[in-house]
């Protein structure tokens, strides 16, 4: 059985954007249901499962014992260590973490992304299934930052949008648009007899 080396920071991601591709093709719909969230992350990590097997030139004989099995007893697992999704073996050792929403990933979120990473998960990804936009962002935390890229919805290709520093602890981490706040205003009062 190979060791867990086999599952390098490439291969991982390579998974990832095949289970991605397959997802949006095959189960987008889910995330337009009311709490939606644990199916989303279901069919995510079945698809992963599937596109691991793939990258890992395992057989893809749904028919077959060993066909839900991962080299070195490796799971895909929902809703584990704070994760919407989790590759890993069950005994400590964490290979990719996801964490996703249906609008930008909060601040809370991404500090999450950066404590899995420093806690030596391989990759560990964020990703933003905004239903009005073609792609899906993906946020993925470096040491001292935090990557912004575009997951194209319709080609499966993968771009660097931005990469920000971390600022002190009381700023936002937050991905600035460059949408602008409209002002709310006052509604005026009339008085009596006016």
């Amino acid at each position: 059985m190979a060791n867990n080396g086999r599952y390098t920071t490439l291969l991982l991601y390579e998974a990832l954007e095949e289970a991605l591709k397959a997802l949006v093709a095959e189960d987008e719909q889910v995330l337009s249901w009311p709490k939606g969230k644990i199916s989303y992350a279901h069919c995510l990590a079945g698809q992963l499962q599937l596109s691991l097997r793939r990258v890992l030139g395992l057989s893809e004989d749904s028919a077959s014992p060993t066909f839900f099995s991962l080299p070195s007893d490796v799971k895909v697992d929902i809703f584990v260590k704070g994760m919407d999704v989790l590759v890993h073996d069950r005994k400590g050792k964490n290979l990719m973490g996801l964490v996703f929403s249906t609008d930008y990933l909060s601040k809370a979120q991404q500090d999450l992304l950066h404590q899995k990473q420093a806690e030596g998960c391989r990759l560990v990804l964020g990703a933003a299934f905004l239903p009005q936009k073609e792609y899906i962002l993906l946020y993925r935390p470096k040491q001292e930052s935090m990557e912004y890229l575009h997951f194209n919805r319709y080609d499966g290709t993968t771009t660097l949008l931005k990469q920000r520093e971390l600022e002190s602890q009381g700023e936002d981490l937050q991905l600035v648009l460059g949408i602008k706040e409209q002002k709310k205003r006052k509604k005026r009062i009339s008085e009596p007899g006016q």
